[in-house]
């Protein structure tokens, strides 16, 4: 079910529905929110849409990382298994 809840991001409140949690939903928010700050407090007076682009970009790029350095540890998790799928097989 979901829920409504009232978030601000760069001092604009929102009404996000979801079916997450208020907590979630809060952490989500603060994330998108610190971005969009960073970016202002950094940049000369720059324009909403501009701070939100900036914004997604930073997010899609934290996302991007996240993503292949989850992918390298999967690989690896799956190396040392087969290493020791191979070291069981030989001690038969």
């Amino acid at each position: 079910m979901k829920h409504s809840y009232e978030v601000s991001i760069l001092n604009q409140k929102f009404v996000i529905k979801s079916e997450a949690d208020e907590r979630y939903v809060s952490q989500v928010s603060d994330y998108v929110s610190g971005k969009m700050h960073d970016i202002t407090t950094h940049s000369k007076s720059v324009s909403s849409l501009r701070v939100a682009i900036l914004a997604a970009l930073n997010i899609a790029d934290d996302y991007f990382k996240l993503k292949d350095k989850s992918k390298a540890r999967r690989a690896k998790a799956e190396e040392k298994i087969k290493e020791m799928i191979a070291f069981v097989d030989g001690q038969l």
